[in-house]
């Protein structure tokens, strides 16, 4: 049986979860890469104004919160990561990341003096925003808990160190909440339509492939499914020895019920044939199938001659009870069906297997119809 696919809403929660997983794993990589990037800065400045010594102190709790959220991420299978978890530790993340950048900002032995001490703590804070901008765009209630705390440090402490000015910062984040929440929009437009488009193809997809396997009157497998899941059952069977059966059914005198009911009361007839066939071949692995024209086939694995009789009989009774009308039948007033058993044997082939359940079913017919004859398989050679 087909899985059923998700709506496009549905499909959109998944890929936006997915996304934010792999957004905030990211998020916390690249913290670490901006980490060692401040500290390769420091050591390797001729005379330090920050020691190696504090810089590590400062920068190993977020480092250490980084590290151990992106490898949780990693190692946690998908369901195991809900979004209040990653909101949970993005909280802790900006928590850690805004201590720090007030410490280096604050420390009596800060990186550089004056105004360049402003302009390098301001560069970092926007470059995190961008990236928690980027990592979380598909949730904006999760995007701005990531970035909205940082645009609010770099305001804070830009009018904390110039009071006298203003404008300037306000404008800054003006101009960057306006950019942030507008490309949101349009990125997460983009996201969506690709994923839409996604789940129109995987409808499609599976629409030409049940158009392919499903036969259109009868709505069971046609015989292009049925030979494909022979195939399949012959090659299983040749590797474990279990029983396979099959029983080739034909309608009897079907040619005669169209020519006096019509072929519209004929093609009723088959839908009503094949419902019948599809209750009797219920087990997972059972497949019923319209063979061509008025023959149907049932594919019976891991059953024995023995076994697949009691279905024949099963199906002769089951059709004998829904009474379809048949008023130019040589045989009863209902429609009947000629069946063929056949069991496959070992170095048997497909169409080998075939051939021997379609001359049993010829011998049921010579023998009066509305019956069924049973064998095993012979070989074609």
């Amino acid at each position: 049986m087909e899985l059923a696919l998700p709506s496009s809403e549905k499909q959109l929660d998944i890929e936006s979860h997915l996304y934010l997983i792999k957004g905030v794993m990211w998020a916390s990589l690249v913290s670490v890469f901006i980490m060692l990037a401040i500290f390769a800065n420091i050591a390797m400045q001729v005379t330090p104004i920050l020691s190696v010594t504090s810089a590590i102190l400062y920068m190993l709790p977020t480092s250490i919160i980084a590290v151990i959220g992106a490898v949780n991420i990693k190692i946690r299978s998908v369901s195991a990561v809900p979004n209040k978890l990653l909101l949970f530790y993005l909280l802790i993340l900006q928590v850690s990341w805004l201590l720090l950048t007030w410490r280096i900002f604050d420390s009596t032995d800060t990186l550089v003096g004056g105004d360049e001490a402003l302009a390098s703590i301001e560069t970092l804070i926007d470059i995190l925003v961008l990236t928690f901008a980027i990592a979380l765009f598909p949730n904006p209630r999760v995007m701005w808990t990531g970035v909205l705390p940082l645009m609010l440090m770099g305001l804070f402490l830009r009018i904390t160190e110039i009071p006298d000015n203003y404008l300037f910062p306000m404008t800054k984040f003006i101009c960057f909440f306006a950019i942030i929440i507008t490309g949101q929009k349009v990125l997460f437009s983009w996201f969506k339509k690709a994923i839409v488009r996604d789940v129109e193809k995987q409808y499609l997809l599976k629409h030409f492939r049940r158009m392919a396997l499903i036969d259109g009157l009868t709505q069971i497998s046609n015989r292009r499914h049925f030979d494909e899941i022979l195939s399949q059952e012959v090659r299983a069977s040749e590797r474990n020895g279990h029983p396979l059966c099959v029983i080739l059914i034909d309608v009897d005198y079907f040619k005669k019920l169209n020519d006096s009911l019509g072929h519209q009361v004929g093609d009723e007839c088959l839908v009503k044939l094949a419902q019948v066939l599809s209750s009797i071949a219920n087990r997972p692995r059972d497949l019923a199938a319209r063979y061509g024209g008025e023959e149907f086939v049932i594919l019976l694995p891991d059953t024995d001659l023995k076994g697949c009789l009691i279905i024949a009989e099963k199906l002769k009774q089951a059709i004998a009870e829904i009474k379809l009308p048949h008023p130019d039948s040589d045989v009863s007033r209902w429609v009947t069906v000629s069946q063929g058993v056949c069991q496959w044997q070992d170095g048997l082939n497909m169409e080998s297997l075939m051939s021997s359940a379609d001359n049993l079913l010829y011998q049921a017919k010579s023998e009066g119809r509305d019956r069924y004859v049973a064998g095993c398989g012979k070989s074609l050679n």
